[in-house]
């Protein structure tokens, strides 16, 4: 995903900082680099991987519920100047994980499947046969 030449790559720590406040030099930088990308002042581009180390992080070592980690993420996510590829995937994912899927993992492969597969799933974890929409499988067989 290429833009324009003033765009950055996040890094996990900047949403980390950001969402969890926990540092007051570190927020302020975080917030001024978040507020001009919700203001259309600059875009940022995010991998997947360093949004799935943001939730593993405040899930694991911060020990967020999956609400409130989707209350700190979804906003960020939204914002028009944060690019992240298949967007709508994650917002799906986050609105999954907050419902009750446990693993953000999971979460995701759950969207992938509802956008992309008309909601069939391979998956040995059969707690996701519960999910609206899935239809799981086990096997060829």
């Amino acid at each position: 995903m290429r833009l324009d030449a003033d765009a950055h790559s996040i890094d996990a720590n900047v949403i980390l900082r950001y969402v969890l406040a926990d540092d007051a030099v570190l927020f302020a930088k975080a917030r001024a680099i978040l507020e001009a990308v919700g203001e259309g002042q600059m875009t940022v581009i995010c991998d997947p991987v360093n949004l799935a180390e943001v939730v593993w992080v405040l899930s694991s070592f911060y020990k967020l519920t999956n609400e409130q980690i989707c209350e700190g993420l979804e906003p960020i996510l939204s914002q028009k100047g944060f690019h992240i590829p298949d967007k709508e995937r994650y917002l799906l994912a986050f609105r999954l994980f907050a419902e009750g899927i446990r693993s953000f993992g999971d979460a995701c492969a759950c969207a992938s499947a509802l956008q992309d597969c008309d909601g069939r799933l391979y998956s040995f974890d059969a707690k996701l046969s519960r999910i609206p929409g899935i239809t799981r499988s086990e096997s060829l067989l």
